[in-house]
């Protein structure tokens, strides 16, 4: 296949949305009926999280799920990686993110029968946008029942449920109320899918211990540890009912069940609410609130109401597309609402896949979204590297460098990837750290993390790339790693790999600058606490200047890597079930063809825009969409911002709406596993960024839309500075109010 010939990526292209099941609402994501067949897709799709607690969207009742289960961010058990053939410096502690005790059970009873949702003859489910509330409505021959749900914004460690049941004719009614250990009830000893290595393995042996456990009427405490990692976590359950009841306790820390029964006339209703405390360090309170479900649901209903000033993004002319970014942009807001000093897994709270890996997907797709719309969020992810910095010094040396090599997966800060040819071996992830700092602060003006903390991250990343690299014939050289593009391994001078370390070297010599004037006396700590040598930041000067990129002048391209156009076309008549080509094929025969997972070059020429003339991106461009599998989702929104800036408005659109609708669809055929995080992030900038034309530079920032003709405006928020401006785009002119 030649560049420029087209051919169909694996992901697809969004399809024409059921609209009887999933009717489109520009505030809510709704189903009809059960989703029998997609279970798994639907616990995803209804997840509700806080960015601390995540939970998936399954259904109370208990019949019908599929995985259903609570996740606390950063709350995992390690287990030692053994590999046949070891070798010096292999990562030796798995890191898994795991099921904590989970207390969506609210089963209902009438006359002593559990109600099946199979049975009933109506059933939706309901995620509003603007209150944060999941609300499921079922009709049952003789009572209707509705349960809702909420992780509070409003404290990091409280989620609340409440089920009404309101019954036609006299009966006894009943709330089964359940916490489950479904970790090493469910889960325990059930076989990983071999082909699929994104999936989380699971555990031999048991997860949790207990260390206490009392429950008596509505009211539940358990303590657990894990066994190997150590960590503890708290809970408490407490239950409220009106009409008021009793209730009664049973069980143990692995499975308790709380009951409560009561017999009510035709027309009355029962009320069962349920809060849940989860406490994992000294500062989580235990304590239950004193305010009632419609309470929690008012200051939940605030909190997103300041967060739709800051983010919403309008459509017009698209109802599917506006649904579906506000999806996303709920997700986003869910995943960092409360990261306390952590970072974002790649799937959020909503699912084990990726093992609640931290990536630099986060850094490089998400941190920019929370830098315009919420920076103390953006702030945190910068706190969570270089709260792991001294680990990336040691990883550094590890691998016989200087400076700091951040973990390519990881959760506790320790290198966890046991595939270092596409992991370790992908050192841009220093270059993606340094850029979220850069970004954080370009958006915010706030220097002042910069100075704390973003200094000492540029200084060691901007040693480890002045080592890592060499000098022959008067250019600098790295070799022997391995790009975004994860289908070519191993190479020499991967032109992203190099043009990003360029940038971080030039911000670590710019830093330096500044601080001497803005911060003398930080200057002079930072200098001794790293022992800085004067000459260094002229060696990073230097480098950078001399840093190699290849060009090949005969297709006007920048070469992928040093070899990349030597190797073997790949061969596109490959059947579409073939792909992604990682689960049919041995990496050595993707890495010996031109074959890219995702954008590479691309992505360079998006973040780095300066670095390439407008002839050059779009001959990029060109030569490398075509043969872009689309097997990483990280792909399409890049190729979405470049398309619209190298004016192919069809491709532009096309792959906004494949990142858009990437798990309301299914689109990648995983959204079972957890929402994909970083596509979600891109999503945004595509829209902002790409379609939306917003550009930031050290010179300020500007909009130069691509507005697709089938919208009739664009609308959306940033903040800059501490000033939100709102951008609208029509294809009559821009505004900007207040104006930059």
């Amino acid at each position: 296949m030649r560049a420029g010939q087209y051919h169909r990526q694996v992901i697809r292209s969004p399809a024409p949305p059921d609209t009887d099941r999933y009717p489109i609402e520009p505030w809510a994501l709704v189903e009809r009926g059960l989703p029998v067949g997609r279970e798994a897709n639907s616990e995803t799709l209804f997840s509700l999280g806080n960015g601390r607690i995540g939970i998936r969207g399954s259904f109370e009742q208990g019949d019908g799920n599929h995985t259903p289960g609570t996740l606390i961010n950063g709350f995992h058990e390690t287990w030692p990686i053994v590999y046949p053939e070891v070798a010096y410096g292999y990562a030796t502690t798995g890191q898994t993110i795991v099921w904590v005790p989970d207390a969506t059970g609210m089963a209902v009873t009438i006359d002593g029968a559990p109600l099946e949702l199979r049975s009933a003859s109506e059933v939706e489910r309901r995620l509003d946008f603007r209150t944060g509330v999941l609300t499921t409505s079922v009709r049952f021959d003789g009572c209707d029942v509705q349960w809702r749900r909420i992780v509070s914004r409003e404290q990091s460690n409280l989620a609340a449920f409440e089920v009404r049941v309101r019954v036609d004719h006299k009966a006894t009614v009943g709330v089964e109320s359940t916490l489950r250990n479904r970790q090493d009830l469910d889960h325990l000893g059930l076989a990983a899918e071999p082909s699929d290595p994104r999936r989380a393995p699971k555990f031999s042996g048991r997860v949790f211990e207990s260390k206490g456990h009392r429950a008596e009427g509505g009211k539940v405490v358990a303590d657990y540890q894990t066994v190997r990692s150590g960590l503890r976590l708290s809970m408490a359950v407490d239950h409220r009912v009106e009409p008021p009841a009793g209730f009664e306790a049973r069980g143990d820390a692995d499975n308790t069940t709380v009951v409560t029964t009561q017999d009510v006339q035709a027309g009355e209703t029962v009320i069962l609410t349920k809060f849940v405390l989860y406490g994992t360090d000294a500062g989580d309170s235990l304590e239950f609130p004193e305010a009632d479900f419609e309470t929690l649901v008012a200051g939940q209903t605030a909190a997103l109401d300041e967060f739709w000033d800051q983010a919403d993004i309008e459509i017009e002319g698209d109802d599917a597309s506006q649904q579906a970014i506000r999806w996303v942009l709920f997700q986003l807001g869910q995943a960092s609402a409360h990261l306390r000093g952590l970072s974002i897994p790649a799937k959020a709270l909503t699912g084990q896949a990726y093992e609640g890996h931290y990536f630099w997907d986060t850094d490089m797709f998400v941190l920019p979204f929370l830098a315009y719309t919420n920076p103390e969020a953006a702030a945190e992810i910068i706190r969570y590297r270089a709260s792991i910095l001294p680990l990336a010094r040691q990883r550094a040396e590890m691998l016989s460098q200087k400076g700091a090599l951040f973990p390519w997966r990881t959760i506790n800060g320790e290198e966890a990837s046991a595939y270092y040819e596409a992991g370790t071996a992908q050192y841009h992830i220093d270059a993606a750290v340094a850029n979220g700092v850069l970004t954080y602060v370009r958006a915010t003006g706030d220097e002042s993390l910069m100075w704390e903390l973003g200094a000492e991250i540029l200084v060691e990343t901007a040693r480890l790339w002045v080592d890592l690299g060499f000098y022959r014939e008067g250019e600098f050289h790295i070799h022997g790693v391995t790009g975004p593009d994860e289908y070519s391994a191993l190479v020499d001078d991967n032109a992203y790999t190099n043009l990003m370390a360029k940038m971080n070297l030039l911000a670590a010599v710019d830093v330096l600058d500044r601080m001497q004037d803005a911060v003398p006396d930080r200057y002079v700590e930072l200098l001794s606490g790293l022992t800085l040598d004067p000459s260094e930041p002229e060696a990073w000067r230097k480098a950078a200047a001399a840093m190699y990129v290849p060009y090949d002048p005969d297709l006007g391209i920048t070469p992928q890597d040093n070899h990349f156009l030597h190797r073997q076309p790949w061969d596109w008549d490959t059947p579409e079930d073939r792909y992604p080509l990682l689960f049919h094929y041995h990496p050595l025969v993707i890495y010996r063809h031109q074959v890219l997972k995702q954008a590479d070059t691309v992505l360079a020429s998006y973040v780095l825009d300066h670095e390439f003339g407008p002839e050059l991106k779009k001959a990029n461009f060109d030569y490398y969409d075509p043969i872009t599998t689309g097997d990483s989702s990280l792909s399409c929104a890049i190729q979405s911002i470049v398309a619209a800036q190298v004016g192919r408005a069809g491709p532009a659109l096309e792959y906004f709406k494949q990142a858009a609708f990437l798990d309301l669809q299914d689109l990648a055929g995983n959204t079972a596993d957890g929402l994909h995080m970083a596509t979600a992030g891109g999503v945004w900038l595509a829209a902002v960024e790409g379609l939306g034309g917003f550009k930031h530079t050290d010179r300020g920032p500007t909009v130069d839309p691509r507005l697709p003709a089938e919208w009739s405006a664009l609308r959306y928020r940033v903040t800059i500075g501490g000033i939100r401006h709102q951008v609208q785009v029509t294809h009559d002119g821009v505004s900007v109010e207040p104006p930059f």
